[in-house]
């Protein structure tokens, strides 16, 4: 037999990702499916002697699909892509 206890359990729930450039939602609906699309929650840490980013400050963010794209097209060199 089985003994079960109810427990309150604390836990965080994501409800939206937010593209930090243009504000829009990175949610995609697929069939039904909840799915997020883009570039999500990356994060950076500043390297030592960096002229722009604070020594070892982190900094994290996510971009929407199109805002990821307009990145990329300001590339001097493409980025590395494997199909």
């Amino acid at each position: 037999m089985k003994k079960t206890k109810n427990i309150k359990v604390n836990r965080e729930v994501v409800e939206d990702i937010i593209c930090n450039k243009c504000g829009q939602s990175l949610l995609v609906l697929d069939e039904g499916i909840k799915d997020y699309s883009g570039l999500i929650e990356y994060e950076i840490i500043g390297g030592y002697c960096s002229p722009v980013f604070a020594d070892c400050s982190k900094y994290t963010f996510s971009l929407c699909e199109k805002c990821l794209n307009e990145l990329f097209k300001t590339f001097k060199i493409p980025a590395y892509q494997e199909e």
